[in-house]
């Protein structure tokens, strides 16, 4: 049942993961997570999203439709956000260990061009079927972001 007490037990779970293998399809896994609710209550989803806007979309709203109050985070590092990076090198895939070569200066234009596209769309398409959309960049404090959004939170639901 919910309890405050819960909470020490997820941030002690999230703190031990470590980046690994391919994590699969989010429907697959939200499908899992799913069986095991059988009452209502506000789920949380923090991922850095990395699939088709509209697949993230059809995964998680199930979850809404059963009547849950769903909040997503959207987590990505500063240096996916604008690309900061200025010598040719190999990137590395955390998930998969493939290395791909990458000039920044030559790619660095449509690279932003594509991510602010994908969270346009993400934000779109989360707000069209009333899930809580946050993007956090993990460069600021968790508690200043948190504050910042259970505020708008309080003050979108006083509007509703």
């Amino acid at each position: 049942p919910p309890s405050a007490k819960h909470m020490d037990t997820v941030l002690h779970k999230l703190d031990g993961l470590k980046p690994g293998r391919p994590g699969g399809r989010m429907r697959e896994s939200l499908h899992k997570v799913a069986e095991h609710f059988g009452r209502r209550g506000v789920l949380v989803v923090i991922s850095d999203f990395y699939e088709d806007p509209e697949e993230i979309v059809n995964a998680v709203t199930p979850l809404r439709f059963r009547g849950n109050d769903l909040v997503v985070f959207h987590v990505l590092d500063p240096a996916e956000l604008d690309f900061g990076f200025s010598d040719a090198q190999a990137f590395e895939d955390l998930e998969s260990g493939d290395q791909m070569p990458v000039v920044p200066d030559a790619m660095r234009k449509e690279y932003v061009s594509l991510v602010n596209a994908h969270v346009g769309a993400l934000q779109r398409r989360f707000s069209e079927v009333r899930v809580d959309y946050t993007l956090l960049d993990t460069s600021k404090p968790l508690d200043h972001v948190l504050y910042k959004y259970l505020g708008g939170r309080a003050k979108r639901l006083r509007l509703r």
